[in-house]
Parts: structure tokens; C-alpha cells; sequence
């Protein structure tokens, strides 16, 4: 009976009254409304006046969901919790302050806030701090409030609070360089998403601290459309670990994973439930240059390699468990070049990203017995120091003193990796972020969330995340994949 009753509590607070109010969710990126702030109350004159302007360049926009001044001490804690878009304030954050971060954002890998400055006031910075995860862009609103405030007009409006000091012409253009990003394209083709009539009951999930933010803001959003349906007992984002063995011990419903599966897990997955594997639905593609998260492979040179280009499957010929491309010149360099050795390099064979080239490239077979291994920032400088040598690698663990080769897959056409190419999938080393769960196992709720996951406004939010969006042709095979998961057999 209190088995009973507990979890019946837990459902009535996951799930939302049919008449209840809208459910807003505050760190939306793609919401068209002013920035919500939390902040100091010596800068709200300041604020005040730039919300003016904002809303006189687009007035269409919405309000801000807060607009609160007070004690400066909030403002970490109301952008930790998504409290705010931006935290005005003037003086530094404190080491204390901080260090709720790391413990806050794990595998986002915020550290601590951006810092935009955009004047002085009495002497004291006049700053906006927000959250920003490595790699990856901010709303919209943010870019624009904060832009305004560091344009000719901003300044000019600024400029008639008594005491305020603008910034020089170097100096605005340092903190605009702060506002850059990469936003990933949104395949208009993706499908919209119908709520259900009637769809309720609870979802749990395990997995992915990379995916942390991403999963909050998928849930967020559906339960604004689906009420009935709320968190389950569990959802937590700790690590993809986590996921994977809570999916194998029935603990969990999805199971969010920043990689692909490892072998040793299907192994573990076909001892408990025989033949096959988890049903696996790709829901993002890999960042570009994102630290320690799930980023598309770069294949690294000495700067002196007169090499510029690879073959996926020469990849395979050099890294794999019977090499045959074992000399520069086997690959087109001539001179001193051509009886030159390659000297293979790569982090841990038990690293993620070793394990995705082992499978992308390897198909799952053995190494060369010549690979050198070492951990990642030994293995870029082992290439640094070595003319001869040719690795692998997140390209933010790269070093600048490296070439990254273009790379041709199965069409033959060479692809330079950049933040473009990676975003649609062109380079043919991008890699996916996965929600994997167990076949016969599926409930109706959980493939309506996927199928948000799936669609125009799910991968909207991808957009933001460090991660970037699947294509309406991708998102329809993962849907396929998804229905056959939810076919029971006859």
C-alpha cells in the first residue's frame, strides 16, 4: 500500500491538470520574448532603458518572463536554475559563487558565466553575465539585448545616465566578439508535432550529463503539450554509464547516451536478453568543437605533412589490426616523403572517441598493433613533435601546430570539417547522440515524447545545445525505427 501511494504522489505532481495554466519554459533559446533578468538594483536604471529600446526595435516580441533587481548575490543561483536569460551586475563573481557550477552543469562543462561588460557606472563594471555551454551559440534574445547595449545606440542611450562611462571602440568590439556563434540550420521539412487526445502517465529517464540541459528542455516543452505526461520517478543525467546500465536492469524507460554502444555493453545486453540489441533512436547529431562532449572526429597531421586528404576506408587501412598503408607515399606524398613511415597515434583504446573511430571506421574490428596510445593531450603533442605521425581526435583537443585533414567517405568527395559541414552532415566522421530503450518495453507516452524529440520544434532546441539537429530524412528513419520498436508480434 505505501508502495502504492508514494508513486501515485509522484504522479500527481508529475503530471500537470488539463486546466492548468500554460507551462512556460524559461530557457526556451527559440522563444521570442525580451531576456528575462535577475540582478544588481544600481543597474536596473541602466536595464531599464535598454528594454525600452529593445522593445522599440521589436515590438512584436514578448515581455520578460522576469524582470527582478535586488540584492546582486542572486544572480549566479537564478541563472544556475534558469531563472534569468541575463544577470546584471558590478563586481566580479566570487570564487564560492562559482563553484556551484561545476557540480550544477556536469557534463555541459559550464564552468562558470559569460561575462559581457558594457560600461562603467560609478566607477563600478557595468556587466551582464549568462550561461553559455562550450560550442554552442546563445538565444537569440540574448545576442540582440546585449548587442543593442554594445551598439552605437545602446551606448548613446546609456550615455544619458549621470556617471556612466561608455566603452572605447576596442573595447566594444572585444565584448561583441563574445556573442558569436554557430547556429545550425533547421530543416523546414521536419515534421510538426500533434499532441495526442488522451496521452498521459510518466516517463523515466537515465543517462547522459552532456544531455542534461538538452533532456530538461525536451521535457519542458512536451509537457506544455501533453499535461497528462510528467517525469517518473527517476530523471537524473549523470552519465551515459548511468543510462545504460539502468536500461539493462529495467530501472529506467530511455536511456539519453552520448556515443555510440560499446561492444562490451551489447555483449552485456544479449546476456540478459538474448539476440539483438537496445532499440537505439538517434535524436541529435555530435557537435563540432565542443570540450569533452560528443564532437565529430578530426583526423590530425603534423603542420609540416604535405598531406591535405584522406579516404575513410585508408583510415581503415592505416589504423586497422592488419595495416597495408604503412608509408607517406602510399598516399600520394613523393620526394622524402614517399619511404617515409607512418607513425600511428590515438588516445585509449577504451577512450569514447577511440571506441566511435573503432566502429565508423574499424567496423568494429582489432587495431593496429603499431597504434601508440596515449591520453589525448599526449597524443597531440606526441603528432606536434613528430612529422611522421597521424592521429585522431575531438577537434577541440587538437593544438594549433596540427593540420586537420579533409576526409572522403564511401562518394569519394573530400570534406574540410567545419562547423557547416559537421552541422549537416556532410564531413562523414560526425558523430550522434542517442536515446536507446528496450524493445516490448515502449509505452504510448514514451513514443509521443520521441516523436517531439523528432520533430520541427524537438530539434529546434537541438539547435542551441552544443549539439546539432537531425534532417527531416534522418528524423523519418529514426520514426521508422520507432514504430517497428512499438509492433507487437503476432
Amino acid at each position: 500500500m505505501r508502495v502504492r501511494l508514494a508513486l501515485s504522489v509522484v504522479l500527481a505532481f508529475a503530471a500537470r491538470p488539463a486546466n492548468a495554466a500554460p507551462l512556460v519554459c524559461a530557457a526556451d533559446a527559440g522563444a521570442e520574448r525580451a531576456p528575462s533578468a535577475v540582478g544588481d538594483i544600481t543597474l536596473k536604471p541602466a536595464l531599464d532603458r535598454l528594454l525600452e529600446l529593445y522593445r522599440t526595435h521589436y515590438p512584436a516580441n514578448g515581455a520578460p518572463l522576469r524582470w527582478e533587481y535586488g540584492s546582486g548575490a542572486r544572480a549566479i543561483g537564478a541563472l544556475m536554475f534558469d531563472l534569468a536569460d541575463i544577470a546584471p551586475v558590478t563586481r566580479p563573481f566570487a570564487p564560492a559563487e562559482i563553484a556551484p557550477y561545476e557540480h550544477q552543469f556536469h557534463g555541459d562543462m559550464i564552468k562558470e558565466p559569460l561575462v559581457v561588460r558594457i560600461g562603467t557606472l560609478d566607477g563600478k563594471p557595468m556587466e551582464i553575465a549568462v550561461n553559455r555551454r562550450p560550442g554552442a551559440p546563445l538565444a537569440a534574445r540574448i545576442t540582440t539585448f546585449i548587442g543593442l547595449a554594445l551598439s552605437a545606440e545602446g551606448q548613446r542611450e546609456l550615455a544619458k545616465l549621470p556617471a556612466y562611462h561608455p566603452l572605447s571602440a576596442n573595447e566594444l568590439g572585444a565584448e561583441r566578439t563574445k556573442l558569436e556563434g554557430f547556429v545550425a540550420p533547421l530543416d523546414p521539412a521536419l515534421p510538426v508535432y500533434r499532441p495526442v487526445a488522451g496521452l498521459s502517465g510518466s516517463i523515466r529517464s537515465v543517462g547522459s550529463d552532456g544531455m542534461k540541459a538538452l533532456m530538461d528542455s525536451w521535457e519542458c516543452r512536451f509537457r506544455a503539450l501533453e499535461p497528462q505526461v510528467g517525469k517518473g520517478e527517476l530523471w537524473e543525467h549523470l552519465g551515459t554509464l548511468n543510462g545504460f546500465d539502468a536500461l539493462l536492469n529495467g530501472q529506467t524507460d530511455i536511456a539519453p547516451m552520448g556515443r555510440e554502444l560499446w561492444p562490451d555493453e551489447l555483449a552485456d545486453w544479449q546476456a540478459v536478453y538474448g539476440p539483438g540489441a537496445p532499440v537505439e533512436i538517434a535524436v541529435a547529431r555530435g557537435g563540432f568543437n565542443t570540450p569533452q562532449r560528443t564532437t565529430a572526429q578530426a583526423i590530425f597531421v603534423n603542420s609540416a605533412n604535405p598531406l591535405k586528404r584522406i579516404t575513410v576506408a585508408q583510415l581503415a587501412d592505416i589504423f586497422g589490426a592488419n595495416p597495408t598503408i604503412t608509408r607517406w607515399g602510399q598516399l600520394g606524398l613523393t620526394g622524402e616523403w614517399a619511404d617515409r613511415p607512418i607513425h600511428v597515434r590515438m588516445p585509449p583504446h577504451i577512450a569514447p572517441n577511440a571506441m566511435s573511430m573503432q566502429q565508423m571506421v574499424l567496423h568494429g574490428a582489432g587495431w593496429s598493433k603499431t597504434a601508440v596510445e596515449a591520453t589525448i593531450a599526449d597524443t597531440a603533442k606526441a603528432i606536434v613533435n613528430d612529422t611522421a605521425a597521424i592521429g585522431f581526435g575531438g577537434l577541440e583537443e587538437g593544438d594549433p601546430a596540427l593540420q586537420v585533414l579533409d576526409v572522403a567517405g564511401s562518394d569519394g568527395v573530400y570534406v574540410p570539417l567545419n562547423a557547416d559541414t559537421a552541422s549537416i552532415g556532410r564531413y562523414p566522421l560526425t558523430r550522434y547522440m542517442y536515446i536507446r530503450l528496450a524493445k516490448g518495453r515502449v509505452s504510448l507516452q514514451v513514443a509521443g515524447f520521441l516523436r517531439f524529440i523528432l520533430s520541427r520544434d524537438g530539434q529546434e532546441r537541438v539547435r542551441y545545445s552544443g549539439y546539432f539537429p537531425l534532417t527531416a530524412a534522418q528524423a523519418r528513419r529514426e520514426l521508422a525505427k520507432l514504430d517497428q520498436a512499438l509492433r507487437r508480434p503476432r
